[in-house]
């Protein structure tokens, strides 16, 4: 995690978060749904971050371990389940509160550090507030133009470009280029698949990928950073952002990142 990522996220935007989903779910009938989240209630919607930071509290308290001996939760009732979700969320930044983001602890992606779980958390927490105060028709949280771009940076780099040792990348036609106006950060990426077997498995995989290039774009999506980020999460409208050049590239993007 870089220092621009270590200046916008931390353990208050986790907090302000978490408890601003459990705001918004005690505006409505917890069997209220998710439009962002498909098949989802708001109780799903509670107790899946619930459970997502109790997971990571484990981690962080148990670091560097992995987190083998972790037992998922089982799920309380209705009546427990917005107080718990603030309970999580507090035991998460008491337990990252303090620690050096770069001492080690285990994550899922390359980076083995508690700044990767404290970023990743940030952005988690985020997204579902989001999620949230959309169910419950409440407005948006803000957030800042540099968070938002770090949001979309950690999408990028962490969950869509990057294949294993053992894969490799196909290119495909198409580049896109997401562009932010009040923060000036870009990112370009080619299309491709991801093809290899896995030697844990034996699974063979051809899926849809994206790599980093340095080339000139088939299209470009360019908007504010706020706009650009619910947008490439599911959670906001192209229509909030400009496209130049073939907006099938766009929505290609989009489809790839909804997999996830």
């Amino acid at each position: 995690m870089d220092r621009r990522s270590l200046d916008v996220v931390g353990t208050d935007i986790i907090r302000t978060h978490a408890h601003g989903l459990a705001e918004a779910a005690r505006r409505v009938p917890l069997d209220t749904p998710v439009p962002s989240c498909p098949d989802w209630t708001m109780a799903d919607l509670v107790w899946h971050l619930t459970e997502v930071e109790l997971f990571w509290t484990h981690v962080i308290t148990h670091r560097p371990s992995a987190p083998d001996q972790h037992e998922r939760p089982t799920r309380v009732g209705d009546d427990e389940l917005i107080d718990g979700l603030e309970r999580a969320a507090d035991g998460l930044v008491d337990a990252l509160t303090g620690v050096d983001p770069a001492e080690s602890a285990w994550s899922w992606a390359d980076e083995q550090t508690v700044g990767f779980t404290l970023r990743r958390q940030s952005h988690e927490a985020a997204v579902h507030h989001v999620d949230g105060c959309l169910a419950a028709g409440a407005s948006l949280p803000v957030f800042s133009p540099a968070f938002a771009a770090d949001g979309i940076d950690e999408v990028i780099g962490v969950m869509l470009t990057g294949v294993p040792e053992w894969a490799r990348f196909e290119r495909r036609p198409g580049v896109i280029r997401l562009q932010t106006i009040d923060t000036d950060d870009s990112w370009t990426l080619a299309f491709g698949r991801m093809i290899g077997t896995s030697p844990d498995s034996g699974t063979e995989y051809d899926l849809d990928a994206l790599e980093p290039v340095d080339e000139a774009p088939d299209v470009t999506v360019e908007g504010a950073a706020v706009d650009l980020h619910l947008w490439l999460n599911g959670r906001g409208d192209l229509a909030t952002l400009t496209v130049e050049g073939d907006e099938s590239f766009a929505h290609q993007l989009r489809s790839i990142a909804a997999s996830l």
